[in-house]
């Protein structure tokens, strides 16, 4: 398929906020994944909170990042991917495919979800509980009539009812030595390092600051 050249058009009015927050709530539950949810506690409970300088600079390059993202959305009608393949080539789609649904296959979060579940009970097998959590979740998109529909439900409930409980979880765990580190660790001082723990995998390090959004 041709990409047709860009034309010179008057920009039209931007939609109303509520007919952004479906998607806006999708693509929020989305961002919730293998950053917050795996890579920075395993590395933040090896190497303490003196690393947590990288969250912020991840954080701080994807804002900008999705800013300009969405402004060239907005000034040339057309999605990021279709601009970077008409810079770049028709490879560039094919890329997009394989990188996303490569990581996204495999049930990574499910599974640790399920450790941390039959670890805190005491019983059971991680392995057989995440496959029964992939059933129901199958089982639940798979029922419903409209998909984007069940998803945007699904996503708003997650964040509606998960929200305030990591927030309050956040705020009863919190001491004032961790509060402290915390602050410390924002200009990379660790206990006795500086930005770097010895031991520290950079590979890990560099997956937690790219998906630290």
């Amino acid at each position: 398929m041709e990409i047709t050249p860009l034309k010179r058009s008057i920009l039209a009015e931007p939609p109303s906020f509520w007919r952004m927050v479906g998607p806006s709530i999708i693509l929020l539950g989305l961002g919730l994944g293998i950053g917050e949810l795996i890579l920075w506690p395993y590395l933040t409970a090896n190497y303490g909170l003196g690393i947590i300088w990288g969250a912020v600079a991840g954080i701080t390059m994807q804002w900008f990042i999705n800013l300009e993202i969405s402004r060239y959305s907005l000034v040339t009608g057309e999605s990021v991917f279709v601009g970077l393949t008409r810079k770049l080539g028709k490879i560039i789609p094919m890329w997009f495919i394989i990188s996303t649904v490569v990581p996204w296959m495999w049930p990574g979060i499910v599974l640790a979800g399920a450790r941390l579940f039959t670890a805190g009970l005491g019983w059971g097998s991680a392995e057989t509980m995440g496959v029964i959590v992939l059933l129901i979740i199958g089982t639940i998109l798979s029922l419903g009539p409209v998909l984007y529909g069940t998803q945007e439900k699904l996503e708003k409930t997650l964040l509606i009812c998960g929200l305030p409980f990591v927030l309050g979880l956040s705020w009863w765990l919190a001491s004032k030595n961790g509060v402290t580190n915390l602050a410390f660790g924002l200009i990379g001082k660790g206990d006795n390092y500086w930005f770097f723990p010895v031991g520290l995998q950079a590979s890990a390090f560099l997956g937690a600051i790219v998906f630290s959004g």
